[in-house]
């Protein structure tokens, strides 16, 4: 309950002569955060390069994706993914792919050492992404497959996770999956699945029979179920050889877009990649006004403000042939420019999951590229085209059959490690060692009811006059593959950014100002600040709680910083005693 009227006159002395907070000390903590004593700004550490170290074995992840001998892994079959499945901040793995069908759940034990658990099986699995479509704050786990039934998990907690399949209404397909994703499509802060399939495909038996299955747009009824309502929803391109399709918030008003990237595009002669913009839950189809058909076998798509003029870009992968990879530049009015060849990254090889990532931490975007007959590359960017390739300089460029890319800091300590999968070949993890000589920030976005993750959330990040944005998205991006939920900035020699905005699927914002670098915040809706229990009450435990954290935010404290300044002091105790009163 909230408290009493009278406490909005009495609390500050209720907390004083609790011993919590000393008069003198809450004067201090009034004072700019240059003088209260944080840590001094490292300088950025110089050097050479710092190389990518493999070291997938050394911490527990032994994971083998197709057999050579079965013609298994000449469907591109199994994904890793990264998803935090049991609640505690960092990011676990999911493998699947296995030629047995076995799915194994990697534990993160918080410095990027894994436990493995067991799953249900899948076989012939193909995607495999994580968020909390049922609204109890775990993420569960939807599987695509190639030729079988797809298969949701839903999370048990425990890393014990139950196939709903069936009652959940994700029956009956029996396509040849591709990437999946998930969105919030409608607005009622319930979480929808897309999945792609390849339509048209001829089945592995010989009978010389294809694929029928279309690709489907599930939308969450918020009992635990879904209805497949894609042609419903403006999706009537469903019969295309669909690879993967990703939602991404092109034209930013607020509501996610679906991008399709499809197989034998090349030339745009029978089909193109398709770019739907969501209007009011209905998608509509603008490829050509917007330039977005690519015109190539789209295998890999990556989501990024490449050229930082504060619009998301996307990047296609393909065969090797012209145009070859396709950057399309976001030109901010609903319009792309194909730019791939001035950047330096049409990359004319066979190429799959790609990725953008600041793989350095000095706030530019590099582009990875999995290759399958050549080794992967890793482009540079640094502002000023083209970019440059350094993947045998970073450690990453070695051979093998490279299909899948995902993202995260699996140890936290400021930097992206990579998790690739070769096929036929065990996972590969790269730790990064380069972005530790940088300063960065990193921000976990929540947000309420069926979206506890907030997918689709827009965060940005300003230092100087360099602003950077990312969106929350769940899936989609590279091949078949999802990297960390939590938003990841490279502040380059900054000790602090300035300014950090995030928007909310429904349009509210919040703003925080001068938060320190080289740490990793969650940021909650202006409704839940100061709940430091999260029970839906402000009541003396949070006031207590806020009052115990007075002095320069960390995390675990954002919570009550309630004017968003990066200390918590005696503003932010009066404003949560007036919210306490109603």
């Amino acid at each position: 309950m909230l408290l009493p009227e009278w406490s909005r006159y009495h609390v500050v002395s209720l907390v004083f002569s609790a011993g919590l907070v000393s008069p003198a000390f809450a004067q201090s903590a009034t004072r700019p955060a240059a003088d209260l004593g944080r840590d001094p700004c490292r300088a950025v550490l110089p050097g050479a390069p710092s190389p990518f170290t493999e070291e997938a074995a050394a911490r527990g992840i032994s994971y083998h994706i197709g057999d050579p001998d079965t013609g298994f892994a000449t469907l591109a079959m199994g994904a890793a993914s990264f998803a935090d499945l049991d609640r505690d901040g960092d990011a676990d793995i999911i493998c699947v792919g296995d030629f047995n069908g076995a799915v194994t759940l990697y534990e993160n034990d918080g410095t990027g050492h894994f436990t493995p658990h067991a799953a249900p099986d899948v076989l012939k699995a193909t995607c495999a992404i994580a968020a909390d479509y049922d609204g109890d704050k775990d993420n569960d786990i939807f599987i695509a497959t190639w030729e079988g039934p797809d298969v949701l998990l839903r999370n048990d907690g425990g890393f014990v996770f139950t196939d709903v399949s069936a009652q959940a209404g994700i029956t009956g397909v029996f396509g040849s999956g591709g990437g999946c994703a998930w969105a919030d499509v409608n607005g009622d802060d319930l979480l929808d699945l897309y999945v792609a399939n390849r339509t048209g495909t001829p089945y592995s038996d010989g009978s010389g029979n294809l694929t029928p299955d279309p690709n489907r747009l599930f939308i969450n009824q918020g009992d635990g179920t879904f209805v497949d309502m894609a042609p419903a929803f403006g999706l009537t391109h469903g019969d295309e050889p669909t690879l993967l399709g990703v939602f991404v918030d092109f034209d930013l008003d607020g509501d996610p877009d679906l991008y399709e990237g499809n197989d034998k595009g090349s030339f745009c002669i029978e089909r193109s990649n398709y770019l739907f913009e969501n209007v009011g839950g209905t998608f509509v189809d603008i490829t050509a006004a917007s330039g977005t058909e690519s015109c190539t076998d789209t295998m890999g798509i990556g989501i990024g403000d490449f050229d930082m003029n504060g619009w998301p870009d996307l990047y296609n992968t393909h065969t090797p042939q012209a145009p070859g990879n396709t950057l399309l530049l976001n030109n901010g009015d609903g319009t792309f420019t194909q730019d791939a060849a001035a950047f330096g990254v049409d990359n004319l090889a066979l190429s799959w999951g790609c990725l953008f990532f600041d793989h350095d931490n000095d706030g530019d975007l590099a582009i990875y590229v999995c290759d399958t007959f050549e080794p992967d590359h890793l482009f540079d960017y640094d502002g000023t085209p083209p970019a440059t390739e350094i993947g045998a300089q970073m450690g990453v460029h070695s051979d093998g059959r490279s299909y899948n890319v995902a993202a995260a800091d699996i140890d936290l300590d400021g930097d992206l490690d990579l998790l690739i999968e070769r096929i036929p070949g065990d996972i590969e993890l790269y730790i990064n060692h380069e972005g530790e000589k940088r300063h960065w920030i990193s921000l976990e976005i929540l947000y309420r009811g069926g979206n506890q993750y907030a997918i689709g959330a827009l965060v940005s990040v300003r230092t100087g006059d360099r602003t950077q944005i990312a969106q929350v998205v769940a899936g989609g991006n590279s091949y078949r593959t999802q990297n960390e939920l939590a938003r990841h900035f490279g502040l380059g020699d900054a000790c602090v950014a300035d300014e950090i905005t995030v928007t909310w699927p429904d349009g509210t914002t919040r703003t925080l100002h001068n938060y320190p670098a080289d740490a990793r915040y969650t940021i909650l809706p202006l409704a839940n600040l100061g709940d430091g229990n999260g029970d839906g009450a402000i009541t003396i435990d949070d006031l207590r709680g806020l009052a115990g954290a007075f002095g320069p935010v960390r995390p675990g404290a954002e919570v009550y910083d309630m004017d968003g300044d990066a200390d918590i002091d005696l503003t932010d105790l009066m404003q949560l005693v007036r919210k306490a009163g109603g």
